[in-house]
């Protein structure tokens, strides 16, 4: 063998040898690079399992009422993905967390021309003033709630909010406990509580109350009937100038006998003047079962109450001591009993309480209509209205 040969031979063996050193080189680091994505690949699946399960923790939390959490998802879903951030939103609006409030406005505002979340953002702005303090949009957002307007819909709870804000003596409020307590809508209506929210209505000056109170006690709702208790109220509406209640004194009185058609029309007539459309019809039936001569007697006896009321309401009970002395009648001024007092005994023509005299302002219109009394005299008598009220 030629020493040429034993060189190639042995190259050729070194150049083997490098070779088989180079593939398995080759092989342990795709082998070292294959076991290190699968680290890393182990390592993602962890790092996103604990993440999931992180974030399932942060879900259950805010689920569960956790204001901070609820905050946390809201806002890391508010860029990419608004609805989820709206939900979350409203899961701390109702908690009455105000940031979730002003959030959900915030988004709303971003999609005006989706009217749900218009009306939604509007529900939500009566919320943040009533949080902050605005008694009127407290009682609004409560009014939403049981409508379902901007909200879903919650009676129970916006009526505990309403009369929440009703005991803390806001009008709205009473006026609409009372008118809840016996609406149709109501799933549990109260005449009783009805009429009960009317006269603290009524106790507050409420022309809207009183002749609430003064119709229920007229149909007997809530109360027994008394057409005495319903006159007055209606009647002391009607002195403050309320023309609805002008009409249902008119109508309360209308089929009384015999005076109430005389007293219905002054009731009617004045309503029908200060343009209350119901009265003017009932106005003209009445005043047709009386004659033309009794109806212009009766006119000339609104006009002067007509003009004293267009510059505000007349002195309490002067109108209706008016009409009692005038008409001889026996309609008591009753007004509210307040926990420990008597309630005021019955004011007739013969008998007026020493705490209860006719005030300057009342002598005036009791004189203007004994003026009118005289001058229309002898086209009208009134003698055959001297009685006491009577149905």
């Amino acid at each position: 063998m030629s020493t040429l040969t034993i060189a190639i031979g042995a190259t050729s063996l070194s150049l083997l040898l490098v070779f088989v050193w180079m593939f398995s080189l080759s092989l342990r680091k795709k082998r070292m690079e294959e076991e290190r994505l699968a680290r890393e690949a182990a390592y993602r699946r962890a790092m996103e399992k604990a993440r999931q399960q992180e974030r399932q923790d942060r879900v259950f939390k805010a689920e569960t009422g956790h204001v901070p959490t609820i905050l946390y998802l809201a806002k890391e879903a508010e860029r990419s993905k608004p609805n989820e951030a709206l939900y979350w939103y409203h899961k701390g609006a109702e908690l009455d967390n105000i940031t979730s409030m002003y959030g959900i406005v915030r988004l709303s505002d971003k999609k005006r021309e989706d009217l749900v979340l218009r009306e939604q953002a509007n529900y939500w702005r009566l919320c943040i003033a009533g949080a902050e303090g605005d008694v009127h949009a407290k009682f609004e957002a409560a009014k939403a709630q049981i409508f379902g307007q901007g909200v879903e819909r919650n009676i129970p709870r916006g009526v505990a909010k309403i009369q929440e804000v009703a005991e803390e003596g806001n009008l709205e409020a009473i006026l609409f406990m009372g008118d809840w307590s016996i609406s149709p809508e109501n799933p549990v209506p109260s005449p009783k509580q009805s009429t009960q929210w009317f006269e603290k209505a009524a106790d507050k000056q409420s022309e809207e109350g009183m002749t609430k109170l003064g119709l229920n006690f007229l149909n007997g709702v809530g109360v027994e009937q008394d057409g005495q208790r319903a006159c007055y109220w209606l009647e002391r509406a009607a002195e403050k100038g309320n023309v609805e209640a002008m009409y249902f004194s008119g109508e309360a009185w209308r089929d009384v006998k015999p005076n109430g058609a005389a007293i219905a029309y002054i009731w009617l007539f004045m309503s029908a003047y200060m343009g209350y459309e119901p009265a003017k019809s009932a106005r003209d039936a009445v005043g047709s079962t009386l004659g033309v001569d009794s109806v212009v007697g009766l006119q000339s006896l609104a006009k002067p109450v007509l003009k004293k009321l267009q510059f505000g309401p007349v002195v309490k009970h002067s109108l209706i001591r008016a009409l009692n002395k005038l008409y001889k009648r026996e309609l008591p001024l009753f007004g509210l009993v307040q926990d420990g007092e008597q309630e005021p005994a019955s004011t007739t023509q013969n008998e007026v309480p020493p705490e209860a005299k006719p005030s300057e302002t009342e002598s005036t219109i009791s004189s203007n209509i004994e003026d009118a009394t005289e001058d229309t005299a002898s086209s009208y008598s009134y003698s055959s209205y001297d009685t006491h009220y009577s149905q």
